[in-house]
């Protein structure tokens, strides 16, 4: 029970934190970002003992990636300005030697969170909306938590017994249930595109949101570790509480591209 009542208010506060940024605009949502994207930066450095010079220059080279993204995106820049950082990584990751687990920096962590905070305009205008990041954000913590929760209550049915005991078919079925009804809410709610659009967009988002739940946990495992860190009470580090978000964004990113160009 303790367990649970500290999970709940770190989500809580989290929620608050990340979506109060996105409705004060897209330098707040930018900051919060770059703080998630070092939170997380730092538990993977931690965890895999990089080089020290090294892995500051890799890390904050892919870093560049949001705030590049906030002038590409406010003042028109060409997206060329996008390769810088992906070209000092290269030469970061080439001259240092760091093993082939510093790809995570950029594909894992640095990627999904500026495709995340680039939904912010991809809707019909081209300036900012807080509203698809935050529905996107929204349905991946619905998941999260019913699958938890029924998982937890219901759960009999392991779903990866070797990489995620806790994993249950009935947790998963659960969350992708109440995620469904989440997007058809926001449909509701907004009018943005159509049910069916938002029941599909659901179903990828419980199911790449497992994946980067599984995918978490297959690191720990092999690097022998419970949580990343242990930041937020209840959930771990940043990446534990993150990880579904970091294989939904670029699937989202790519879906509205679609979406939009079919319009």
């Amino acid at each position: 029970m303790k367990e649970l009542i500290l999970r709940t208010l770190t989500g809580i506060a989290l929620i608050i934190l990340v979506a109060g940024s996105m409705l004060l605009g897209p330098v707040p949502f930018l900051g919060i970002l770059i703080i998630v994207y070092s939170l997380g930066y730092i538990e993977l450095f931690r965890l895999y003992s990089w080089k020290v010079w090294p892995g500051l220059l890799m890390g904050a080279s892919a870093g560049l990636l949001l705030p590049l993204s906030y002038a590409i995106m406010h003042y028109q820049w060409g997206p060329v300005w996008l390769v810088l950082p992906a070209l000092w990584w290269g030469i970061g990751y080439l001259w240092s030697g760091t093993p082939v687990s510093s790809v995570l920096i950029i594909l894992w962590l640095a990627l999904p969170l500026t495709a995340f905070y680039n939904l912010g305009w991809m809707g019909e205008t081209q300036s900012f909306n807080h509203l698809l990041p935050l529905a996107v954000i929204a349905l991946v913590w619905i998941n999260d938590t019913f699958a938890y929760l029924v998982g937890t209550l219901l759960g009999k049915h392991q779903l990866t017994p070797r990489l995620s005991p806790g994993k249950t078919w009935e947790g998963f079925t659960g969350g992708s249930l109440f995620t469904i009804i989440g997007g058809w809410l926001f449909h509701r709610a907004t009018g943005d595109h159509s049910a069916t659009v938002w029941m599909i967009i659901s179903l990828v988002i419980s199911t790449l949101g497992l994946a980067g739940d599984l995918f978490e946990s297959g690191i720990k495992r092999k690097m022998n570790v419970k949580n990343m860190g242990g930041l937020l009470p209840g959930h771990g580090g940043v990446l534990d509480r993150f990880d579904s978000l970091l294989f939904v964004a670029p699937a989202m990113w790519i879906i509205m591209v679609i979406l939009n160009y079919n319009q």
